[in-house]
């Protein structure tokens, strides 16, 4: 049920006060490092959901499948510690990328961790707004909220607006892209997912241990549909970052999203929708689709055409 658990990125992380924790035992042992005190939150979010090759791999064939040619541009609304503008600086000579987050945090963070892995041509490249994306009017081929991100906006008029503001600022040419979650198990309290990570990412400035990655849905309101998420990292030495970080949002389906992307006046979406393998587990890979199967939790994308 977690998000993004099929290589799909996880940006734009919310946080909340972060507390280390440790198993009860001797006082001798209380005040030995731990696990969780030598560990980075943002290199574990990192290692644990988000996959920045496989998004920008995702945007530019949703691009070429709209318009039959490859895009060069992309804003990131809620980009976090913009991993995936990183990417796609990258992944071509022409490509421009443009961050926007309100926090402070996740964008200093990804200028220690990521920018020094660019050269100075791509960093020119690489331009990062620290503002609210409903006040951002930089125009782009591909504007991306991945992770559920505008889920914070609880309110209809809300999200319409944003969606207008996104129309206005793509090119002519251009296409909206999220990410979107759902199915029965969304609609239930006090569950957790748990899954053990042992990658290491070089990025961060020190290596990782093994660790469990927790997604926790603590509440949800079916009569507002709202909802409640932590991530938990927990260590093989009883330690812990509980609450790690949190969400507050309204779980939207996606016919709601659809008539909304309708009426801020996209001329078309389309959802692709997640494939199964041989085995007919998730693949990891995305096809349009006009009917989706009713699994207890589902993940897809949907592309709005401008």
């Amino acid at each position: 049920m977690a998000p993004n658990t099929s290589a799909k990125s996880k940006a734009s992380p919310k946080s909340s006060a972060t507390t280390a924790t440790t198993k009860p035992g001797k006082k001798a042992k209380a005040a030995k490092a731990t696990m969780a005190d030598g560990a980075d939150r943002y290199a574990l979010y990192r290692l644990s959901v988000q996959d920045p090759e496989h998004e920008v791999s995702m945007f530019r064939r949703f691009y070429k499948d709209a318009f039959n040619r490859w895009p060069t541009t992309l804003r990131e609304d809620f980009c976090a510690a913009f991993a995936v503008c990183v990417e796609w600086v990258q992944r071509d000579a022409e490509a421009i990328a443009v961050g926007v987050d309100l926090d402070p945090e996740p964008l200093d963070y990804g200028r220690t961790h990521y920018l020094p892995a660019l050269s100075e041509e791509q960093q020119s490249r690489l331009t990062l707004l620290q503002q609210d994306v409903l006040q951002t009017k930089t125009k782009a081929e591909v504007i991306a909220a991945q992770n559920y991100s505008f889920f914070l906006f609880k309110k209809r008029e809300e999200v319409l607006r944003y969606f207008k503001s996104v129309k206005r600022s793509l090119a002519d040419e251009g296409i909206f892209v999220f990410d979107m979650m759902g199915g029965s198990a969304f609609y239930q309290a006090d569950l957790q997912e748990a899954r053990k990570v042992a990658r290491r990412t070089p990025q961060a400035k020190r290596d990782n241990p093994p660790f469990r990655y927790v997604w926790h849905q603590e509440t949800f309101n079916p009569i507002t549909a709202d909802a409640l998420f932590h991530i938990h990292f927990r260590f093989p030495d009883g330690s812990a970052l509980e609450r790690a970080f949190t969400y507050d949002w309204r779980l939207w389906t996606l016919p709601e999203l659809r008539e909304l992307l309708d009426e801020a006046g996209f001329s078309e979406t389309h959802i692709y929708w997640e494939t199964l393998d041989k085995d007919g587990d998730p693949s990891g890979n995305y096809r349009r689709a006009t009917d989706g199967r009713p699994d207890p939790a589902w993940l897809c994308y949907v592309v709005a055409v401008n």
